[in-house]
């Protein structure tokens, strides 16, 4: 039986990014993925702030697209921000996964493709963990699939595999109560469109809010290479309050594409379609470590729930996790107390300010809300604007009232002037 000294479930960003950091730490790690390559699983939108590279050390060559406009439509209003610099990056998911298992096999530990979690138990000192990898025979027409059924040492298990939280809630009760969690359910079509189409958004990432576009949730355009875009629609689960019942999902996204895009079916090529569905839980209120198992990621719901960004800051956690893990192997037996505390201080105060921003937005908001609100951007600068989607900074708002309220003044005593025109000889 191999013995590791940390099992990583889920190469996603914060899997690959704990075990990566550890690795090049002069740990024995073991990473492990269930599909058998990274493309099987090339699904995030993956929007990022250009400071992501610098902050994780990322190469070029994880990037599918450096963006520098930003556009926000609503039903009735639109706002865009130029720049002639980059300001952010959409990744190549698939690539920026590859990147960070190659880094641990570079660093002398190990990523297992192919490779499920089942169980683990408690084994002296340590964690026996179960896995199982799958494998096709193929004997003329008929093909049969053969389990086979692999047990390693460990003296910590890391679950980094997303809002499953397979691992930290292996043997537990099954949260029956819905009110622990919010829920996201999200679709994206990947899209090759003309020359033309491409050039218009190649440097863009446009988001879409209100009734026409999205009802209750927000969509958008990210440019990728290769003359391809992703167009997707995150709804959030619960009953708007002046929102009715709601078409299915998908519809809300190929209206983007017939209705913004100006493209019918026979003028697109579509790759592919996927989805997932989120739970994030309430007031952070996961579990993040039971004995010697820890969770990372989404499995903590690193992911803001208001902007659907997950790929920074579940690395950002990860970046967080890595000391904690190391003094836990040292024999610090609180360490993993002292990660849920870390966490919590740095996510808690802003991701509890969005949850309860989101839930305003999404679920009570009525249109002409959101279209005032996306009017009153065009108010504020674009490194505000930049400030406030990616950092939550709302404290940048404020900033833009004063030129807005210059302006109302400057109209109402023009109003003024010209009444009192009227009203002299």
């Amino acid at each position: 039986m191999e013995e590791f000294a940390v099992v990583i479930i889920g190469a996603g960003p914060a899997g690959g990014q704990c075990a990566r950091r550890l690795a090049q730490q002069g740990v024995r790690v073991l990473l492990v993925e269930q599909h058998s390559n990274f493309s099987q699983n090339n699904y995030s939108s993956a929007a990022s702030p250009l400071e992501t590279m610098a902050l994780f050390d990322l190469p070029p060559g994880v990037v599918a697209r450096y963006w520098r406009n930003l556009a926000i439509a609503a039903s009735e209003s639109e706002q865009t921000w130029h720049s002639d610099q980059p300001q952010g990056v959409v990744f190549d998911f698939a690539k920026l996964r590859q990147f960070l298992a190659d880094a641990v096999t570079e660093a002398g530990s190990q990523v297992w493709l192919g490779h499920r979690f089942s169980s683990y138990q408690q084994v002296g000192d340590g964690l026996e963990v179960n896995l199982r990898r799958s494998s096709k025979n193929s004997l003329g027409s008929e093909s049969t699939e053969k389990v086979e059924k692999i047990t390693v040492k460990t003296h910590v298990l890391i679950d980094a595999t997303g809002s499953k939280r397979a691992v930290i809630n292996y043997g537990q009760p099954k949260v029956t109560d819905d009110s622990q969690y919010y829920r996201g359910i999200g679709t994206e079509y990947l899209i090759t469109v003309d020359e033309a189409i491409h050039k218009r958004f190649a440097d863009t990432l446009v988001f879409f809010l209100g009734y026409r576009w999205s009802p209750q949730g927000y969509s958008w355009i990210f440019p990728m290479d290769d003359g391809q875009l992703k167009v997707g629609t995150a709804i959030f689960a619960g009953q708007h309050r002046y929102l009715g019942k709601l078409e299915p999902i998908r519809s809300y996204t190929e209206a983007i594409i017939r209705d913004y895009l100006k493209l019918e079916k026979d003028q697109y090529h579509l790759e592919e379609i996927h989805g997932s569905v989120l739970d994030y839980a309430v007031n952070q209120g996961d579990t993040y470590h039971r004995g010697s198992v820890l969770a990372i990621g989404d499995a903590v719901s690193t992911v803001n729930f208001l902007g659907g960004e997950g790929i920074r800051h579940g690395m950002q956690g990860a970046n967080i996790a890595v000391p904690f893990v190391l003094d836990y192997l040292r024999g610090d037996q609180q360490a993993f107390r002292k990660y849920e505390q870390a966490m919590k201080s740095h996510f808690a105060e802003p991701w509890q300010r969005t949850e309860k921003l989101s839930q305003r937005v999404y679920l009570e908001f009525g249109d002409r809300q959101i279209d005032l609100g996306v009017t009153y951007l065009s108010y504020l600068r674009y490194e505000d604007v930049l400030d406030l989607l990616f950092h939550y900074r709302f404290d940048r708002i404020y900033g833009g009232i004063t030129p807005l309220l210059l302006k109302k003044v400057a109209q109402f005593s023009q109003q003024c002037r010209r009444w009192f025109r009227k009203l002299l000889p």
